[in-house]
């Protein structure tokens, strides 16, 4: 896709107002009705696009990050929801952003995915967010002790779109107290649901560290080193840990 395309296509009003009506008016009514969301540093997000760089303590956090965030974002999706009827269409309409996950992903599907997003990035003043899939089994163990990030985790993509895109990136972390943390990273769907409902206002932080910017650092290694470290400290800070 091209600027002109991104920019011009008839359809972008529609599927603007079309994310906005979904977000204001079914997601976030549903998200706060269970969680209780307090966003620590939004004013470090800067005002042109950026990238956004969390983790999972949730099984759907990328919804609860929309929440968090009044602009719109672009995040990156497991591709196997697009190919779900009704779903792959919704993720279209949303203009969300497919990814292969799991290991499974060639060099071919990652340049799709990264051309996406710097088309978004440098056409837009929208965000680009990657969630950490599986993040929360290396950021704390059972008993809520912190361990390092995992290296397979998505700090290495946020930072080679970050160089290629010339944007910041800013990393994030989320926490939920450790009696529900184990019960809604595992569940999915409908159990999820059923555990909020017994459970509702249950406690959601997040906390967005200052922008890093890729021209201050020298290479790719650097920069996602940053990101692990900042993420890390985020959540260290965010955990009382």
């Amino acid at each position: 896709m091209t600027k002109k395309s991104c920019c011009s296509d008839k359809n972008r009003r529609f599927k603007i107002a079309f994310y906005y009506w979904v977000k204001d008016g079914i997601v976030s009514p549903l998200i706060n009705r269970f969680l209780d969301i307090k966003a620590i540093g939004l004013e470090n997000i800067p005002k042109a696009s950026c990238i956004i760089v969390t983790h999972h303590s949730l099984y759907f956090d990328s919804s609860v990050l929309g929440v968090a965030i009044k602009r719109k974002i672009h995040g990156w999706i497991d591709e196997d929801a697009f190919s779900k009827p009704g779903l792959g269409k919704l993720c279209n309409l949303l203009e969300q952003i497919p990814v292969k996950t799991g290991g499974q992903a060639s060099r071919d599907d990652y340049r799709k995915t990264k051309e996406t997003s710097v088309m978004w990035l440098k056409n837009t003043c929208d965000l680009v967010a990657l969630t950490n899939d599986g993040a929360s089994k290396y950021l704390f163990d059972e008993n809520g002790n912190i361990l390092e990030l995992c290296l397979r985790m998505n700090h290495s993509g946020a930072a080679s779109l970050a160089m290629d895109a010339d944007v910041p990136v800013v990393p994030a972390a989320s926490w939920i107290p450790e009696k529900h943390r184990k019960e809604l990273f595992v569940s999915k769907g409908l159990a999820s649901l059923r555990y909020m409902e017994r459970n509702k206002k249950i406690p959601y932080i997040f906390s967005f560290c200052k922008p890093l910017k890729p021209l201050e650092y020298q290479n790719k290694k650097e920069l996602k080193e940053d990101i692990r470290k900042k993420q890390l400290e985020a959540y260290e800070r965010i955990s009382g840990k």
